[in-house]
């Protein structure tokens, strides 16, 4: 099946979540396909892994998109980051998890700034779905 399907490319033309839909409604991507194309991601599961433990990852690796080790981002200045970053598309998720991996926690204008958008969004969802629910 990763023969015949990018999934590389399926991820990045669809975005994560769409790819995530797709692969757990799709009966082509079988649980034989995506161990394949895991193996070909160099991801690895434990037998009793579900489905959709396999495509979250799958679809998680896939979209990597920060290519750069970690120790050539540490050479590199605040503006190179800054437009290496912006280049590669990271989605939040990516950035998040590199953060969390060096066990970062945003300042407090940062954290500010990640609570302003959280709130922001969930408002707007919500006032979408109370708007939709009083049809």
């Amino acid at each position: 099946m990763s023969t015949e399907f990018d999934i590389r490319g399926l991820v990045r033309c669809l975005g994560s979540q769409a790819a995530k839909v797709g692969l757990m409604e799709s009966k082509l991507w079988t649980v034989e396909a995506l161990r394949s194309a895991a193996t070909g991601l160099g991801v690895k599961f434990s037998e009793k892994a579900t489905r959709k433990e396999m495509i979250e990852e799958v679809v998680r690796v896939a979209n990597k998109r920060i290519q750069k080790p970690l120790e050539e981002l540490y050479t590199m200045d605040f503006e190179q980051l800054r437009t290496y970053l912006d280049s590669t598309g990271a989605e939040p998720e990516e950035l998040l998890e590199l953060l969390k991996d060096l066990n970062l926690i945003p300042r407090r204008e940062g954290r500010k700034n990640l609570i302003e958008f959280a709130s922001r969004e969930l408002s707007e969802t919500g006032r979408f779905m109370r708007i939709a629910g009083k049809r």
